[in-house]
């Protein structure tokens, strides 16, 4: 499985690459500072799985979750966020992505629902 964490932050990307390399098993993480970087990304090398951090410069999370839905066999796209309202959800809702959570529910909310999609096995490491 491919995964491409989009985040502007360096230690955020690194952070969430690391973990998700460390608790699944088979997958491939890359990584990408913006949207337009993200895109090209998508273009060359599709991944299964877009992490995509809101806000984001120039092109936000939502934006570029409604831009990778458009395409032709859409990967997943989950939009992760500081702090989540029920503006933010309805909006990833409308932009078409699968999910969207708080970046502090990452380990828990975001392990489950790759597990139900795309029936991943967790590290054992991660099992606690």
């Amino acid at each position: 499985m491919r995964i491409l964490v989009v985040d502007d932050k360096f230690q955020s990307r690194w952070v969430i690459a690391g973990w998700l390399s460390a608790f699944l098993n088979g997958v491939a993480v890359e990584s990408a500072a913006s949207a337009d970087e993200a895109l090209a990304t998508i273009e060359q090398r599709r991944p299964d799985l877009v992490l995509a951090s809101h806000p984001l410069p120039e092109v936000d999370g939502i934006e570029l979750a409604r831009r990778i839905k458009a395409l032709r066999d859409a990967p997943t796209v989950v939009v992760m966020t500081d702090e989540s309202d029920a503006q933010f959800e309805a909006d990833c809702a409308a932009s078409g992505a699968d999910y969207c959570l708080e970046k502090r529910h990452l380990q828990a909310r975001l392990l489950l629902f790759l597990q139900e999609r795309f029936s991943l096995k967790v590290a054992r490491q991660a099992a606690v």
